[in-house]
């Protein structure tokens, strides 16, 4: 018996007790298991063996059977077992008692089989079932009825019912858009194609609907089937957006239209009214109130006269906050109208104001311009608005005036600028500078902007908002515009010829230039003659001046992207701004205004805006260009919200063409530390306030392999976070100025990537649990630590770091292969229907020149440079006879002799069929090869 169960195998132990527990027996794998041998533990009470020492517990239960054993009662129960390696095994342990012929227990059999790995899988299904219980996102599993077999907490707070109601239910029963007899067909779908992907609204319990973006994926085991569904609610997210677009179309003070939405109304307005007037009302001295009372009673006055304008006008009017102290009304109607309007205005303004305590009194000034009589364009009319605001302040302030010449008609200086700038342009004195666009993924440079310069011979550089205006009001902007795609494409093709590295030139057009017809041929025609690659070509406009004239606008962009002219969307954020609208442009970038681009200490408001223009331009397709980079810290950001391409000081200011080809040949780029995520060095942040704490953790981890950074401060470690990829934050919480909580939130926002955990002393549940709810926080680790156990804990973050960068690399990689394919579809289309137009006006061309040749009285004959008939007219067939199509024969086999000899050079007189003819052949130009015989009757034709 003993070698039967030495033999049972290492994971079950066995043995012999006599009635009172002494061990007399151990199998080989107990034995071996704590490594010792049978004299050492035979003849021993069997609860004082090694193998319970470990675990008092177990222990205990022992002792507890052995009593029950010896009134012959068997036990069964699970145990800790400490083996000599350290490990600890999960046993399965019995004991049985053996009865001899007189009914008395004379012997114990214990025995015990090794069950851990039965634990191991029992804690793991537990920790999934958790990990799906705490999951923010609502998970279902669906079966092929539709009906809802689990539901984790997060579903049901979703829909406002407890998880057996939710298990009582069906798909249908929720789902908006998905009714009985469709779910067949959803399902069926989803088994063809092994995952879905949408949009749909789900019902709450009590009635309202909830936008939801649903991920469907079957799952199949065994023979069995069903669909595990990840519902992420959308509200957030929309309301995001929504507040996207009220921040940027609105004043966030007042509530009021902004500047860019006032200049898309007003042109709106324009187009619709056949007369327009516009006001331009200034608070008077109202300075003094912000510096006597402070900012906050200042924001209070704007607040409350906002509100006295908006109630003092028409339904149809608008009211927008153009600046800080400055409103402007815009007024559909007749002459006399607004003059009224304003004095409503000005008594309104007059009233007192009592706010906190008080007693404000002011009064305002009001310029007044019309449409069309001053102007019919927007911006213009706003300018003569504020001339006449001008001579309203000069008169006194609270004051009306409207205006009535225009304001720079006496003013010499500004005449003498407009006549210097027409000299500048006639005699080549204004030069282009080009500033650098770079590739935030390899951090090179691939593009150029041209921005316009001029040096005044005694003036010095003029800066371009005093002459573009300028150059705007008298027209002279299309020469200037001209004379810039000119140069600007010349230069470009020089730099293509000198071999340099391809570089995109682009061009800022002005909204005069897109009004003109023939702007996309132009264009074309200058490409052509200097030899440019259209690719290396680019243009840029701006939103405001689409609206005016959008489809025209549409056009001439559309033709410019045919050609392979890349099209920019320059300022966005500031203007319209629309996703309906922008999906409707033919735009292959957009450049993110530069009052837009954050940097590590811009508010998490700022840094989700860009992020989610960023999002929508490349789920619309569109690269992103960033303007107006000035940090390190700026570049950093944007490059970890995958923006594409950036430009600005930080990289270099805007520079003559031969600095830009020096950079080019030197290889400047942007350092590849700042960008290149997968060849550095995996790296640690350590926040805490006691320098102590850092060197003793930088000690501890040395040997790691990673790139450990060290801050004191929060503020400290936000600026490492700028200059540096950070993996992984091990913070402090109770730091002065910034907790640990606060800086790691900061973090998520700012470096949404890394992996964040908490060293601490001082617990703070509350707080510590909001974050890593919200997802602030990886985890939380106690001071004192354990240095294997924060060891073990990091290296975890790391690889979660690593697997979820691997991860977003392969998504940016699909995402940027398939915008790449678009670009090309996109590209083959537009030259696929170029090759169809330009073939049928080559159809049409030919037929319209065979009509007029057939309409010809003179006989005609087109000869190839093969020596066959091509063309051959209505009156040259009926003066040969010719029966059948003669084309494509030889001509010697058609003609005569002497018209033969014509078709050698020279005039030969002839005749035929009783007339006769001069002979004149004519080389063919242009593409076509060949000439043409002409007869021309000569006098004495016989009847």
């Amino acid at each position: 018996m003993h070698e039967v169960l030495d033999r049972l195998g290492p994971s079950v132990f066995a043995g012999l007790l006599d009635a009172d527990g002494t061990l007399r027996y151990a199998n080989q794998a107990a034995l071996c298991a704590i490594d010792i041998t049978p004299d050492q533990v035979l003849g021993q009470r069997f609860d004082a063996t090694p193998w319970w020492q470990a675990c008092d517990l177990s222990r205990h239960r022992l002792q507890q059977a052995l009593v029950a054993a010896a009134r012959g009662e068997a036990s069964r129960f699970d145990v800790r077992i400490t083996t000599v390696g350290g490990n600890t095994l999960a046993m399965d342990f019995s004991l049985l008692p053996l009865f001899g012929p007189d009914g008395r227990v004379i012997w114990l059999i214990p025995s015990a089989r090794d069950v851990s790995e039965r634990d191991q899988a029992q804690r793991q299904l537990q920790l999934t079932r958790h990990a799906v219980e705490q999951s923010n996102d609502a998970l279902f599993q669906v079966g092929p009825d539709g009906a809802f077999r689990d539901a984790n907490a997060a579903s049901c707070r979703l829909l406002g019912l407890t998880r057996e109601q939710v298990l009582r239910m069906r798909v249908p029963d929720i789902d908006t858009q998905v009714d009985d007899s469709q779910w067949p067909l959803r399902w069926r779908e989803m088994c063809d194609r092994g995952s879905l992907r949408f949009e749909t609204n789900v019902r709450h319990r009590d009635g309202h609907e909830i936008p939801v973006d649903v991920s469907v994926s079957q799952v199949t085991s065994g023979e069995e089937t069903f669909a595990h569904v990840c519902i992420d609610d959308l509200r957030e997210r929309r309301a995001a957006e929504r507040r996207i677009q009220q921040l940027l179309q609105f004043d966030e003070l007042t509530g009021l239209p902004n500047r860019q939405r006032l200049l898309e109304s007003l042109d709106a307005m324009l187009l619709a009214s056949d007369q327009t007037a516009v006001l331009v009302l200034e608070l008077d001295r109202f300075k003094r109130v912000n510096d006597g009372l402070g900012m906050h009673i200042g924001d209070a006055v704007l607040l409350e006269a906002a509100q006295r304008l908006v109630v003092a006008v028409r339904g149809v009017d608008l009211v927008a906050r153009r600046s800080g102290d400055e409103f402007v009304i815009v007024v559909p109607g007749p002459t006399a109208v607004p003059v009224a309007l304003a004095q409503t205005l000005l008594d309104a303004i007059a009233r007192p104001m009592v706010i906190e305590g008080h007693e404000i009194y002011m009064t305002c000034s009001v310029g007044i311009a019309m449409a069309p009589a001053d102007s019919d364009r927007a911006d213009t009319l706003l300018r003569r608005a504020n001339a006449a605001l001008h001579q309203a302040k000069l008169h006194g302030r609270n004051q009306i005036a409207v205006y009535a010449a225009a304001p720079h008609d006496d003013d010499p200086a500004r005449m003498a600028l407009e006549t210097a700038l027409r000299q500048a342009l006639r005699n080549e004195r204004l030069e282009l500078h080009y500033q650098p666009q770079v590739d935030l993924v390899h951090g090179r440079i691939v593009g150029v902007e041209a921005l316009l310069r001029w040096d005044h011979p005694t003036l010095g550089r003029v800066a371009p908002d005093r002459f573009i205006p300028i150059a705007e009001e008298t027209g002279l902007i299309v020469a200037i515009g001209d004379w810039v795609l000119r140069h600007a494409i010349e230069q470009a093709a020089a730099w293509q010829r000198a071999g340099l590295p391809p570089l995109r030139t682009a061009v800022n057009l002005s909204a005069r230039q897109l009004l003109q017809p023939d702007l996309a041929r132009r264009i074309e025609g200058l490409l052509a003659a200097t030899g440019l690659d259209p690719r290396l070509f680019g243009v840029e406009v701006t939103e405001s001046m689409l609206i005016g004239n959008f489809e025209q606008a549409v056009q001439h962009l559309q033709a410019l992207r045919a050609m392979g002219v890349e099209v920019s969307l320059d300022d966005f954020g500031t203007g319209y701004s629309s996703l309906s609208y922008l999906r409707r442009l033919p735009v292959d970038v957009v450049k993110i205004d530069r009052s837009l681009v954050p940097d590590v200490t811009a508010p998490a408001q700022a840094v989700s805006i860009t992020r989610a223009i960023i999002t929508m331009a490349h789920q619309l397709q569109m690269k992103v260009l960033a303007e107006g980079v000035e940090s390190e810290g700026q570049a950093a950001l944007l490059a970890a919200n995958q923006c594409d391409q950036m430009q600005g000081y930080w990289f270099s200011a805007a520079m003559p063409a031969a600095a830009i080809e020096a950079m080019l040949r030197d290889g400047r780029q942007i350092d590849p530390v700042l960008l290149d995520r997968r060849a550095r060095q995996p790296t640690l942040l350590l926040v805490d306030d006691e320098e102590n704490i850092v060197a003793a953790l930088r000690r501890l981890l040395r040997a790691e392999g990673w790139l450990v950074l060290g801050a004191t401060s929060a503020e400290q470690a936000l600026q490492l976070m700028a200059r540096h990829e950070v993996d992984v934050i091990l913070s402090d919480q109770r730091m002065p100025g910034m907790t640990g909580v606060e800086l790691l939130r900061r973090a998520r926002v700012l470096c949404p990537d890394t992996v964040r955990l908490v060293l601490s002393g001082y617990t703070e549940l509350q707080a510590i649990t909001e974050a890593i709810n919200e997802g602030a926080i990886y985890k939380f680790l106690a001071k004192p630590w354990d240095d294997a156990q924060l060891r073990s804990h990091l290296r975890d973050a790391f690889a979660l770091k690593e697997m979820a960068d691997s991860n977003r690399r392969l998504d940016l990689e699909v995402q940027h292969a398939n915008r790449e394919l678009a670009e090309l579809n996109r590209r083959l289309q537009a030259l696929l229907q170029a090759q169809r137009a330009q073939n049928q006006r080559e159809v049409d061309s030919r037929e319209a020149t065979q009509e007029l040749l057939d309409a010809l009285p003179v006989p005609v004959f087109g000869v190839d440079d093969e020596g066959l008939l091509v063309f051959v007219n209505a009156p040259a067939r009926t003066l040969c006879d010719a029966d059948g199509d003669v084309l494509g024969r030889p001509a010697s086999g058609e003609l005569s002799d002497a018209m033969r000899r014509a078709l050698e050079g020279g005039s030969v007189k002839l005749t035929l069929a009783g007339r006769r003819f001069r002979a004149l052949c004519r080389p063919l130009s242009g593409n076509a090869r060949g000439c043409l015989l002409v007869l021309l009757p000569q006098a004495g034709v016989r009847a």
